[in-house]
């Protein structure tokens, strides 16, 4: 039996927990992301994934599915206090990346686990870390973005690159949690299974 739910397409964020041997099953959430103004890219994140928490848990109460706790969260890439989601198409991905060209970039996320009390959303209980990473780009051209592009790894990609994949080429450095780029900071995520009491290989 499952031990928690990941509420999360991602293919990274199921690679990690694979790998950390967390024994969960895939929620699927149809939440739809949107920054307020004036927002930070730290409380876009915070927000964003304790909303997304709740409506995991409004969908286990209405599906009457296992009352288990589930695992939300989202990465975004700030630069000069804007945030940069994944790229809408070929030229929005190329303009992010030469934006990020020959810089340094944060890239935060935040990871939380929700739970129910007495089978209620409304008595939900959520423990979240935040994380933050700065990554250094190397000099960029025009033409090496667009050739990135057609590759098709930047489409579902915070800031249009993938630290795991190709992208990699771009980078020069990065001071903190490499996981935390990739989508989910496995420190941090072990430490809320932990004290939640939910197995991993450690365990």
């Amino acid at each position: 039996m499952s031990s928690i739910y990941l509420a999360s397409q991602s293919p990274r964020r199921k690679e990690i927990l694979d790998l950390l041997g967390v024994n969960f099953e895939i929620l699927k959430c149809n939440f739809k992301e949107e920054i307020l103004p004036n927002e930070s890219a730290l409380e876009f994140v915070e927000r964003n994934t304790k909303e997304k928490a709740l409506n995991s848990l409004a969908i286990i109460q209405e599906k009457r599915e296992k009352i288990i706790p589930v695992i939300t969260a989202d990465t975004v890439v700030s630069l000069d206090n804007q945030i940069f989601g994944k790229p809408v198409d070929q030229d929005h991905c190329i303009s992010m990346l030469l934006e990020l060209s020959g810089r340094s970039h944060q890239v935060f996320t935040c990871v939380a686990i929700a739970d129910l009390l007495n089978a209620s959303s409304e008595d939900a209980n959520i423990s979240f870390e935040i994380v933050e990473s700065e990554v250094h780009f190397r000099q960029l051209n025009g033409d090496e973005c667009l050739r990135y592009w057609k590759t098709g790894e930047p489409i579902d990609k915070a800031g249009g690159y993938a630290i795991q994949g190709l992208g990699a080429t771009f980078i020069e450095k990065i001071v903190g949690s490499y996981s935390n780029v990739v989508g989910l900071p496995i420190f941090e995520t072990c430490r809320l299974l932990e004290n939640k009491k939910i197995s991993f290989w450690l365990k």
